[in-house]
């Protein structure tokens, strides 16, 4: 019953102490983490992000994931067969340019 006779002071209080622990076990969280991520990043050597931009490039490959090199290759595959298709295209296909439809503004030069 003692405790449901608190006064309002009293829970201020109380909540104060609250506040000032959760803040000291918040501070130290965040250093124990702040300095777990810089060990982490100090760890991380040059040779290590090497490794792991050249795997990126010429790595590990499948069908749905390919490497970078597979990548370049691909498209530039596409581009040809796209080039050569548009070769066989017939010049007649082509409309000529109507210099009275142009769209674009005169440049000021």
């Amino acid at each position: 019953m003692a405790e449901d006779r608190r006064t309002e002071g009293e829970e201020k209080l109380n909540e104060q102490l609250h506040l000032r622990q959760r803040r000291a076990i918040n501070n130290a969280y965040a250093a124990l983490q702040g300095r777990q991520t810089a060990d982490t990043f100090a760890a991380f050597t040059f040779e290590e992000a090497a490794d792991a931009h050249i795997e990126l490039i010429e790595g590990s490959d499948t069908q749905t994931h390919p490497n970078k090199l597979n990548r370049v290759a691909k498209i530039r595959n596409d581009i040809e067969r796209a080039v050569d298709e548009l070769k066989d295209v017939p010049p007649e296909t082509f409309l000529d340019v109507q210099p009275e439809d142009r769209v674009n503004t005169e440049r000021d030069g």
